[in-house]
């Protein structure tokens, strides 16, 4: 009779066990004693009492501080031990927390320690950081290729403009004037002190530091006047045209559209004569002609301005100092006429750059 007994209990009981059933605050109890150190911190007055009545007859070995929070779905509980374990968990009403707590209270393993939140453990020593090599660059990007046209951390985009190519608000388009060209051809004329008049040309190229060198080509025709003042028997006219070539080194300065030249030239003329002689004795003339070759020097210094849109003619004038010595022997008095030609000329000329 007593072992049927026993049984019926233990088969009632593992039926109960079976079947879910919601968990009722255990009868009223007095206040916990020492037994539980747990601090409520923080709780609704309502769940803190069936809180308080779970603990009192409970066997705890562990100190809790407790805070718990209404929040949707029931209560939300935050626990940290003696250890400095912290545990949380959401339960539906206040005596599921109060299970729940006791359980925590006596260390029975139920809860456990939030995956969220694991045990503090001391700080590991910093190892020393090693010094950064001076030549240090950032790795380059190894990455997925960016979408055309999207901006990188890693360079500018294969579309990228710079700012400067982009028009302004305004529909203007602020563009860097176009360079001074390096290489001119210049064509000038003029008058001189011992000339009836020049035309020449010019062809010279100047590097960035200013300083240039150029050929020069000048034609200049030129009248004289010889009286024989040995015998006072005869006067000649000499017309004269030179042809002069030389290479010349110059420096120009620029002030914006405006410059200043100077050049230096060296080279040979060519003089051809058409000489008249008056015979004051037989009041008869004579003719004769030839040419000769001789050294010429120049030098020059000039003023101009560019215009037009690209820079690119220039106008420019001044003065042109020549000079040149000859000797010219005439064969029907079989005497020298010596010409020391030093010549200053004023020219007006155009610039072309190419």
């Amino acid at each position: 009779m007593r072992t049927l007994l026993i049984s019926t209990i233990l088969a009632t009981s593992g039926i109960a066990a079976a079947q879910p059933a919601p968990v009722a605050p255990p009868p009223p109890a007095p206040a916990a004693s020492g037994n539980c150190a747990v601090t409520i911190v923080r709780a609704p007055d309502g769940v803190r009492q069936t809180i308080e009545q779970w603990l009192a007859r409970e066997h705890c070995t562990v100190a809790l501080q407790v805070r718990i929070i209404s929040t949707e779905g029931g209560l939300y509980l935050l626990a940290t031990d003696e250890h400095g374990r912290v545990r949380e968990r959401i339960v539906p009403d206040a005596s599921s927390a109060g299970v729940l707590i006791a359980s925590w209270a006596a260390d029975d393993g139920l809860g456990g320690t939030s995956p969220g939140f694991p045990p503090p453990s001391a700080p590991a020593p910093m190892a020393p950081m090693a010094p950064m090599p001076p030549s240090y660059s950032a790795p380059a990007y190894t990455g997925p290729a960016p979408m055309p046209g999207a901006p990188s951390a890693y360079g500018p985009s294969p579309e990228f403009r710079p700012p400067s190519a982009y028009e302004p608000i305004d529909g203007q388009v602020h563009a860097e004037p176009p360079a001074y060209p390096n290489t001119y051809l210049t064509l000038s004329a003029g008058l001189g002190s011992n000339a009836s008049g020049t035309l020449r040309g010019e062809l010279d190229y100047y590097g960035k530091n200013g300083w240039g060198i150029g050929l020069l080509f000048g034609l200049t025709g030129s009248t004289m006047d010889v009286i024989d003042y040995s015998g006072y028997s005869s006067s000649y006219t000499a017309n004269v045209t030179d042809y002069a070539f030389a290479v010349a080194l110059g420096r120009q300065w620029r002030s914006g559209d405006w410059h200043l030249r100077g050049t230096l030239a060296l080279g040979i003329v060519e003089s051809t004569m058409d000489l008249n002689q008056y015979d004051y004795n037989t009041g008869s003339y004579d003719y004769g002609q030839g040419s000769v070759a001789s050294p010429y020097i120049e030098a020059s210094l000039r003023a101009g301005r560019s215009f037009g849109a690209t820079n690119q003619w220039a106008l420019e004038g001044g003065l042109v100092f020549s000079y040149t010595k000859q000797d010219w022997y005439l064969q029907n008095t079989m005497s020298t006429l010596y010409r020391e030609a030093g010549n200053v000329e004023f020219v007006v000329g155009v610039r072309h750059g190419l």
